[in-house]
């Protein structure tokens, strides 16, 4: 217990400047290490090391997304949005240079053409005419359903319920 307190307190006795000394050494270490990372000296400041880092990050980056690796954040931005909007243009049958509004409308119309196609509208048909076709024909079916001697259920069972009150005796 005795050898506790002794390493609890042998802080104690320190003076300010040993404590500073001992801070500005952690620091140098951590400095340097992060310099190391960063590919900086290990005597740059925190800015250079900060800005090394940043630097090469930002050309791994722009490398991994084929932009050049001396562009800003917005290029690299700028370069993955026109990679995605050329892949998704171009899987939808789009031109190259299609904005999002051209793509957005062409995966519009496909969707709308299979909702229309399955319903039996015709391929000029717009929403509300698919609508209207898909109610028809649920219309349809169900005046079948009824028109055929197929009672609903509720009926059936509103039936059952009106002699119910035999045991009531």
């Amino acid at each position: 217990m005795a050898e506790n307190e002794t390493k609890a307190g042998a802080g104690a006795g320190k003076s300010a400047e040993e404590w500073a000394d001992i801070g500005r050494r952690v620091e140098s270490q951590i400095r340097g290490e992060f310099a190391r990372l960063a590919g900086a000296e290990e005597s740059d400041s925190w800015d250079t090391i900060v800005r090394r880092a940043e630097s090469g990050l930002r050309g791994r980056v722009a490398a991994g997304v084929g932009a050049e690796e001396a562009v800003s954040w917005e290029d690299i931005g700028r370069s993955v949005e026109h990679k995605i909007r050329t892949e998704v243009a171009g899987g939808v049958g789009a031109e190259d240079g299609a904005d999002w509004a051209e793509i957005a409308n062409r995966i519009e119309s496909q969707i709308r053409g299979a909702v229309g196609g399955w319903a039996g509208a015709s391929p000029e048909d717009d929403w509300s005419a698919i609508g209207n076709t898909i109610a028809g024909k649920i219309q349809g079916i169900l005046d079948d359903a009824v028109g055929s001697g197929h009672e609903p259920r509720h009926e059936e069972a509103s039936a059952d319920d009106s002699g119910g009150d035999e045991n009531a005796d």
